[in-house]
């Protein structure tokens, strides 16, 4: 499957740092979060407010870093490809309840799979999904591109990167 793990920096810090509000749950990350050195330079993936509306739907709790007022702009993507927000999983939500990750996996590849209905040719998806291991101290960037159908299999990879 083509997912590439990486270290990523401390979110906790990161949302010190940049005035944020700490995600204690899921949360979808601007997509330069790790690069942003202000609250203003934040970007966030122009499909965000659809993927966090299907999530509350869904019954999936999900946090906001930024208030409402001062939402990041949105980047549009003009490719073939669908960009996924960047999903955050706490280690406390996935301690709590793993299976929160399956369902919140299976929401992507729902839209995604609607997204993409009509279309002549097998589209890519890539999604970054941030998990924190050690709660406020160590995180990994999970970084897949493929087709829609290998979203759904990314739980056993974040259940690997969450417990090496």
């Amino acid at each position: 499957m083509p997912t590439h793990i990486t270290e990523y920096v401390n979110v906790s810090r990161k949302c010190a740092e940049l005035g944020c509000k700490n995600p204690e749950r899921f949360a979808l990350l601007p997509v330069n979060f790790d690069s942003a050195s202000s609250q203003t330079e934040l970007l966030q993936a122009s499909e965000a407010a659809t993927i966090r509306k299907l999530f509350v739907a869904e019954g999936l709790p999900i946090d906001d870093i930024v208030d409402r007022s001062h939402r990041p702009p949105y980047v549009k993507n003009k490719s073939n490809e669908w960009v996924a927000p960047v999903v955050f999983i706490s280690a406390s939500l996935y301690s709590q309840n793993p299976a929160l990750v399956s369902m919140a996996l299976s929401v992507l590849a729902n839209y995604a799979t609607d997204f993409f209905k009509g279309a002549s040719k097998i589209p890519e998806v890539k999604l970054d999904v941030v998990v924190e291991k050690k709660r406020n101290e160590s995180y990994k960037r999970l970084s897949y591109s493929g087709p829609v159908a290998g979203l759904k299999d990314l739980t056993d990879t974040i259940r690997d990167a969450v417990h090496d």
